[in-house]
């Protein structure tokens, strides 16, 4: 199952990252050529690394997830580490991002709906608490 969610994951990166230069343009058409020149370097740099992140997000998943299902401490508090991190993602993007650019969208709404139940999903199989400690 954690493979899968690994997965998702990676796909979130993927997403984000081809849209970096579509965001860009957006950037773009939004501001003067003086703002953008001043914008766009620092935003790009924050867009690709998070989805560089998130990429390594999903590989330490999948790579937990065997022995995260044994019952391995580290493992499985690795795996709760990264359900949290995943899940606080998505908080980060409702609550920055306005509601109405959200859903005017379309692939920022599926990479935050994806963020959102990847993280509940990863968090379900770790629902015993004893462990964590």
């Amino acid at each position: 199952m954690m493979i899968i969610q690994g997965a998702l994951l990676i796909l979130v990166a993927i997403i984000h990252l081809l849209m970096t230069p579509e965001i860009g343009k957006i950037v773009s058409h939004n501001t003067t050529a003086n703002a953008y020149a001043f914008l766009w370097p620092p935003y790009m740099v924050d867009h690709v690394a998070v989805g560089i992140l998130l990429f390594a997000l999903g590989i330490s998943t999948m790579l937990c997830s065997m022995g995260a299902v044994r019952g391995d401490r580290l493992a499985r508090r690795i795996a709760c580490l990264n359900a949290l991190t995943v899940l606080g993602l998505a908080m980060a993007v409702i609550i920055v991002v306005p509601f109405e650019i959200l859903l005017n969208a379309p692939s920022f709404l599926a990479a935050t709906a994806i963020l959102i139940l990847t993280g509940l999903w990863m968090l379900w199989p770790l629902r015993r608490v004893h462990w964590i400690i």
